[in-house]
């Protein structure tokens, strides 16, 4: 029995692959941010509860996540969104990709018509 390829670190990664994801969509509760330093600069990684690896947030998802809950990643977790493995165009062709999306918040109870008034 020889060693195999997935004996080594090869491929092995703490983060999200889009390929992972194709076909796939799931909601889930951001737990925390992490800043992570890759070769051409910081950018945040999600820790999403349940999941080992952690999401590395492109330029595209970073704004659908700072449009809904502000620029600021650290105010980010406590919400939930939903991952969706997708297609997309990068450099001229179609690849794997996660995209980010927010659910719609439940609207707030609006008083109902019926209720008596109150005078002042």
């Amino acid at each position: 029995m020889g060693t195999k390829r997935e004996d080594y670190c090869y491929g092995q990664s703490s983060f999200m692959k889009a390929e992972d994801w194709a076909g796939r969509s799931q909601s889930f509760y951001i737990e925390a941010v992490d800043d992570v330093e890759f070769e051409k600069g910081l950018k945040p990684v999600l820790k999403l509860r349940g999941q080992e690896k952690g999401l590395v947030v492109n330029a595209t998802n970073f704004d659908v996540l700072a449009d809904a809950f502000g620029s600021n990643p650290g105010k980010w977790p406590d919400h939930t969104i939903v991952l969706r493995g997708t297609k997309t165009r990068f450099k001229g062709r179609m690849v794997d990709s996660i995209q980010v999306s927010v659910p719609k918040q439940q609207p707030k109870q609006q008083p109902s018509d019926d209720l008596e008034e109150i005078p002042y």
